[in-house]
């Protein structure tokens, strides 16, 4: 992440949105499939609501992941997959064998449930070595620079393989994540910032140093990656 990469705007979600249509049509035009990289927290909730009214879009022909996830079960109201389901997947006809959730299972080993998942997005979208997985991943920054499920000084970031099960003192779960290895396997990663809160991290993190304290830091992008936001640092 880098200054130029920045897109000071006065509302992140409406911004981000308009350009992500596009972006679908772009991939689907280009590719015939559009595959999303989803990110959770309150930031991108309202872009999944806008996308649904587009009922023009090539929902049939788009895929969508995670790129991290609470280590709960499907429809707790904690998981980043309900929060996707009620705002957009329920309500726009995406084929469900096209939506990757991560796994969950009761009293599993979080980095089982990790692998597992990692094997299925290769099995699906390939080798990433070999190709992008997505064509646009969103991510988000907390106050504390973690992004997706990769917090500082977890060891996420150092994480070998394509994802990673980690565990935040922050956090009252375990938190399941693709590493930055995976979450870079994209065409365009976008980072979400909205707000003062997320002011001091956004700076830190442009000014760069070790990803285990600054995780954003390790996440590249094989075409362009921006970084949205309506607090840029001064």
């Amino acid at each position: 992440m880098r200054p130029s990469d920045l897109r000071p705007v006065p509302d992140v979600a409406r911004a981000a949105t308009q350009d992500l249509l596009q972006a679908i049509r772009d991939a689907d035009a280009a590719r015939g499939r559009t595959v999303l990289c989803l990110s959770g927290g309150g930031t991108p909730t309202p872009i999944y609501r806008a996308l649904r009214d587009h009922r023009d879009l090539p929902w049939g022909r788009m895929w969508i992941a995670w790129g991290d996830e609470r280590m709960v079960p499907p429809g707790h109201g904690d998981r980043n997959e309900r929060a996707a389901r009620d705002a957009l997947l329920d309500h726009v006809p995406i084929p469900e064998d096209q939506i990757l959730p991560w796994p969950y299972v009761p009293d599993a080993d979080p980095q089982d449930l990790a692998d597992a998942y990692a094997l299925q997005l290769r099995r699906t979208l390939g080798d990433p070595g070999e190709g992008p997985w997505f064509d646009v991943t969103l991510l988000g920054l907390g106050e504390d620079a973690h992004t997706a499920g990769l917090f500082p000084g977890t060891g996420g970031t150092r994480a070998a393989g394509l994802a990673v099960a980690t565990r935040p003192t922050s956090t009252p779960t375990p938190r399941l994540s693709l590493t930055p290895e995976a979450l870079s396997a994209s065409r365009q990663v976008w980072f979400l910032v909205a707000g003062d809160g997320k002011r001091a991290a956004l700076q830190a993190t442009l000014a760069g140093g070790d990803p285990e304290r600054l995780p954003a830091t390790s996440i590249r992008a094989l075409d362009e990656l921006r970084v949205y936001t309506d607090a840029p640092p001064a």
